[in-house]
């Protein structure tokens, strides 16, 4: 059976975050390596990517429900995905104004809520991936960079979000939503703990993550963005702590997805990642459930301790619950 590719959805468009501490969010996101950018609202900072994909960011307001994170304190508030065309935006309006709120802003943005209470936009795509010569690596009996020294960074200057993880109290329910009413797909899971969806049939391997939280609720974990390679997750991390912000786990290579990774914590309610090298699938890729192990977070890694058994990671909190 062919994926549900209707809505033709291009990735992650905006994250909009509303934090307590306004002040040192814009900091983190500048140090981070995205770029201020012009906004309409003089309340609402935004900071882009190369690509034009965003992170806007509003002081915390509970009284207002377009400036209430999820989970309370700072966090996630809304989540901006892309599309194709108009006619995609307009599909999205009829099927999900069947049973919820499904209106359009002044900008041409639609706007509704998913099972959870998350905040929704859909808009046409703006994000423009920008050319640049890939790395090469040298390998036995393959040198692919002759006579040339490898790439280094003293800083990162992310190319594009990557996905979003989100802790919630049950996944296999929180997915269904976005599998049934938006066509997502399962790439993977963790059995038990959560599963990676992806937005359209080719591309990332996964778009968001949700995860069984172990507090109730639901709430944002954490938000990844795409660098040029493991010498740029090493640059941008090293950068980071230089600037005394504190890793959550990390330089790493996960196991799922392939990705090089470094998570920072973040003034935004949970931790950002730089990562690299992620798997990208077609249609043909095939899901596999993983178990939670203790291993499983990472291939390898610094600044994890498993000697114990026990993961510490993003799923280290999670609980065990049937998928």
């Amino acid at each position: 059976m062919a994926p549900d590719n209707r809505f033709r959805f291009t990735g992650i468009e905006c994250v909009k975050f509303a934090v307590e501490n306004l002040a040192e969010a814009l900091r983190f996101a500048n140090d981070w390596g995205l770029a201020p950018a012009e906004s309409s609202d003089p309340e609402v900072k935004v900071f882009r990517a190369v690509d034009g994909s965003e992170v806007q960011v509003v002081a915390a307001d509970p009284a207002r429900a377009d400036r209430r994170p999820i989970g309370g304190g700072s966090g996630m508030c809304e989540i901006v995905w892309g599309v194709e065309d108009r006619a995609a935006l307009q599909a999205l309006a009829d099927e999900l104004g069947r049973d919820r709120k499904a209106e359009f802003d002044a900008e041409g943005v639609l706007h509704s809520v998913d099972d959870l209470g998350i905040n929704l936009g859909f808009r046409i795509a703006q994000r423009r991936p920008v050319l640049y010569e890939v790395t090469r690596f040298n390998a036995p009996g393959r040198p692919d960079r002759l006579n040339r020294r490898a790439a280094s960074y003293q800083a990162a200057k992310p190319q594009e979000i990557s996905h979003l993880a989100i802790g919630v109290d049950d996944a296999g329910q929180a997915v269904k939503f976005y599998i049934e009413r938006l066509g997502f797909i399962i790439s993977d899971r963790y059995a038990n703990r959560g599963i990676f969806l992806r937005c359209s049939p080719a591309g990332n391997h996964h778009h968001v993550f949700f995860m069984n939280a172990k507090a109730p609720g639901t709430r944002f974990n954490h938000l990844a963005f795409k660098v040029r390679d493991i010498h740029e997750v090493i640059g941008g991390g090293q950068h980071l702590e230089s600037l005394d912000w504190k890793t959550f786990a990390g330089p790493g290579r996960h196991m799922v997805s392939s990705a090089c990774f470094w998570y920072f914590q973040s003034p935004f309610g949970g931790s950002w990642e730089y990562a690299a090298d992620e798997d990208v699938v077609t249609a043909e890729w095939e899901s596999q459930d993983f178990a939670a192990t203790a291993h499983i977070f990472s291939e390898w890694t610094f600044g994890l301790e498993k000697s114990d058994g026990t993961l510490k990671g993003p799923i280290s909190a999670s609980k065990v619950q049937a998928l």
